[in-house]
């Protein structure tokens, strides 16, 4: 199995049983967009050390920053150069978990869709792990 195969797996596993989720609050959505912001504009320029600072305690347990960016160039390239990227509806559990959509879309007009989730750690968002939601389409149909 690939890194990035275990790296989905991982998402999976974490957050195989969704807790209830509502639309978050101002300040939880401003919160959440600024750290998932931060990470892709830290993948975008290349700078795997910086989007690896923003990973929660548990994604830096099983990797270290090393295998966190193999990981990212292997199962998650349409992060790293995409044409434009769109933040969905911020919800989060009132708990401490958040989940956004993230929109890669390259210049072929191609997106892919992820779905961040975040943990709140010591008082600051930390994403906890993404998953692949829909990628787009290969060849004609």
């Amino acid at each position: 199995m690939t890194v990035a195969g275990v790296g989905l797996l991982i998402g999976l596993f974490v957050h195989a049983a969704e807790p209830e989720m509502r639309l978050s609050p101002k300040k939880v959505r401003d919160e959440v967009r600024t750290v998932v912001e931060a990470q892709l504009a830290a993948l975008q320029a290349g700078d795997f050390a910086t989007a690896y600072d923003f990973a929660a305690r548990g994604i830096k347990r099983q990797f270290d920053a090393r295998l966190f960016a193999a990981m990212i160039r292997r199962g998650y390239g349409a992060l790293l150069k995409p044409d434009r990227t769109d933040l969905g509806v911020v919800r989060d559990d009132g708990e401490g978990t958040a989940q956004v959509s993230v929109i890669a879309t390259d210049r072929q007009k191609r997106s892919t869709i992820y779905r961040y989730w975040l943990v709140k750690e010591d008082d600051v968002w930390r994403i906890s792990g993404v998953m692949l939601e829909q990628r787009p389409p290969r060849g004609d149909i």
